[in-house]
């Protein structure tokens, strides 16, 4: 209906009831589910912070993925990272990280490490947005996003 919106997903266990953060609160789906409410938290409030007019752009939606907790056992060691949805060399992204192409969902998903993958996306055609919507987006979270570091290098071989 391209309603701005966030999408939110963690990977770590299989589903559960949400009844199990109460019955079984040391269980690995209720300590993952502590840790992305956490992180879901601090991004909101940070999206929230920042508003001197709407949220989101217009017709923008976020989608949020948090990596496996594994390996990944405390909130400090997540690291959000801008990105596109597709790949796509002849777009030019927001200028970030000393480049102006971001890097997509799946070399985020695909790199082992504790980096939560935010990309923004039209709300209607969950496509990518134009660098100018994605500039919008990564100034209200100033200071939210690290770099990928992984990101030249394998977006060079991926050329």
């Amino acid at each position: 209906m391209g309603i701005p919106s966030i999408a939110v997903s963690g990977v770590s266990t299989s589903q559960v009831s949400y009844t199990t953060l109460t019955s079984d609160p040391t269980s690995k789906a209720s300590l993952a589910a502590e840790i992305y409410s956490v992180l879901s938290v601090a991004f909101i409030e940070k999206l929230f912070a920042n508003t001197t007019s709407s949220i989101l752009p217009a017709g923008t939606s976020l989608n949020i993925n948090y990596p496996a907790t594994d390996n990944c056992v405390d909130v400090s060691n997540f690291r959000f990272v801008l990105l596109r949805v597709e790949w796509d060399p002849f777009s030019t992204d927001v200028h970030t990280c000393g480049s102006n192409h971001l890097p997509t969902e799946t070399l985020v998903h695909s790199t082992s490490g504790c980096y939560v993958s935010v990309s923004v996306f039209d709300a209607k055609t969950k496509a990518d947005v134009n660098a100018a919507t994605q500039r919008v987006v990564l100034n209200k979270l100033s200071g939210l996003f690290t770099c990928f570091p992984e990101a030249s290098e394998l977006l060079f071989r991926l050329q």
